[in-house]
């Protein structure tokens, strides 16, 4: 009864923050932000899953990212994220012990609703993509190889405004990554994304 009465006091109390004055001043969202991400990224070639969206794919771990968003002019901004994804567990099937990935996007951020603290939004952005493959053996003995590739990548998401300075953000992406040759197990790394941000607001 005790754990079922604090649940409810924590819901309740998330609830009154984000629902605090639904209608917001404005000066929230035209305000710029600097954010830290935590997520999925699930190249479809790779993916052995599909009926699992939150389960990563084999060897790799969760991708990290940060990223910059300018002040918006009327409804839109933009931003720069910079992630990194790595996927480990290589040694037999490509004789490599694993291989990274660094992503470098940038996007329009198109606000669709202003006037409360849930503020959905969809983006629209380009990106360059950094492979490195690092082979089985010590480091004196083998030489990582580098890539390069390109990246389109479009989705939706929203910031939950929770204080004057801080907010919180879910994002749906689905990224088109491609190399002009195989990376890995496959030059193909297109596929879903799925992001949780915490924004510090500027």
């Amino acid at each position: 009864m005790d754990f079922f009465n604090k649940s409810c006091f924590y819901l309740v109390f998330i609830l009154l923050i984000i629902g605090n004055g639904f209608a917001q001043d404005k000066s929230y969202f035209e305000r710029g932000n600097i954010g830290a991400e935590y997520g999925i990224w699930k190249p479809s070639t790779l993916d052995n899953n599909q009926t699992k969206p939150f389960k990563n794919i084999k060897g790799a771990g969760p991708y990290y990212g940060v990223s910059v968003t300018s002040p918006s002019l009327q409804s839109y901004a933009l931003r720069i994220s910079y992630n990194y994804w790595r996927q480990k567990g290589l040694e037999e099937r490509a004789n490599l012990s694993y291989v990274s990935l660094r992503h470098l996007s940038i996007e329009l951020k198109n606000y669709i609703l202003t006037q409360s603290r849930i503020c959905p939004y969809v983006n629209y952005g380009v990106a360059a993509i950094w492979s490195r493959e690092v082979p089985v053996g010590s480091d004196k003995e083998k030489i990582p190889l580098d890539r390069a590739g390109f990246g389109i990548n479009v989705g939706a998401g929203a910031n939950i405004y929770l204080f004057s300075k801080w907010a919180v953000a879910v994002e749906y992406f689905y990224l088109y990554a491609r190399f002009a040759e195989k990376v890995g197990l496959t030059d193909n790394y297109s596929g879903p994304k799925l992001s949780f941000k915490l924004n510090f607001l500027f």
